[in-house]
């Protein structure tokens, strides 16, 4: 199930699941991959935009001449019909369609086994990201939202989501900003953060955490799987917390990860 990518230097192994990528059509893409190995070549589907650079808002409609494709949409066990469906599917005209993307071709990887996933697209519109005076709050803003309806379409009761932000000044500032102070917006999603930090150990300073993040060797425990979370959405992290990534993902091993409008490829760069 794994499609190594060899002749290049060391980094991560990229495994792609074909009929997710093929699902995921235009502003989304959808990357599966394992910590170590060997660094991935760009793979994935772009979408089509116009000459400013917003979603086209074409789609497929009926006419006499113009047959209506995907009605009613192929069943996601048929690969055959998905793979055929995506390549008459239109780019989505809002977010909305957008996350229905997302989620099927989520659920498609996983399906084929996957467990590490990346989901990428720009969470506001073009025209927006363009302004001058959009922050890296308002686009952080923008992704918790987006995740948490992400993260309805697989909360269950017997399948709990955790939206994680890489610390808990992170998590305190975003979850009063974005939910109002709602720590649980939807049952069985949670909103909680890579470190956790012992209840009981009230030190303001703590140097040894200091000295575990100046020589990379690992968290010093502040890293836990949670309980009842077979899927976690990463959200907001830097290269800094990929390693924190990494070693959830070997505590964890059975829990789906979804790198959640991270830009891996620019992180991946800033690994060197």
């Amino acid at each position: 199930m794994m499609m190594e990518i060899s002749g290049v230097n060391k980094g991560w192994i990229v495994a792609v699941s074909m009929m997710a990528l093929a699902c995921c059509t235009s502003l989304t893409t959808v990357h599966a991959f394992t910590f170590g190995g060997v660094a991935p070549r760009s793979v994935g589907l772009n979408t089509r935009t116009d000459s400013t650079g917003s979603v086209c808002p074409s789609r497929v409609v009926s006419s006499k001449n113009k047959p209506l494709w995907n009605v009613p949409p192929p069943s996601e066990t048929d690969v055959e019909a998905v793979k055929a469906g995506a390549d008459r599917e239109a780019p989505p005209a809002s977010f909305f369609e957008l996350q229905i993307n997302c989620a099927r071709a989520t659920r498609l990887a996983m399906a084929d086994g996957y467990k590490l996933l990346e989901v990428e697209f720009p969470p506001l519109p073009a025209n927006v990201l363009e302004l001058d005076d959009v922050s890296a709050y308002d686009v952080a803003q923008a992704n918790v939202k987006l995740a948490v309806e992400f993260a309805k379409n697989f909360a269950t009761s017997d399948y709990g989501v955790a939206i994680l932000l890489p610390d808990e000044a992170e998590l305190g500032i975003m979850v009063e900003r974005t939910l109002g102070g709602n720590t649980k917006p939807f049952p069985n999603v949670q909103m909680s953060s890579l470190r956790v930090s012992d209840p009981n150990d009230d030190r303001i300073f703590k140097p040894e955490l200091i000295l575990l993040n100046l020589f990379g060797n690992g968290s010093g425990g502040s890293v836990k799987p949670l309980d009842g979370v077979n899927m976690y959405i990463i959200l907001v992290a830097s290269a800094q917390e990929l390693p924190d990534v990494e070693e959830l993902s070997q505590l964890d091993p059975n829990a789906t990860i979804v790198f959640y409008n991270l830009k891996l490829d620019v992180l991946r760069g800033d690994l060197g």
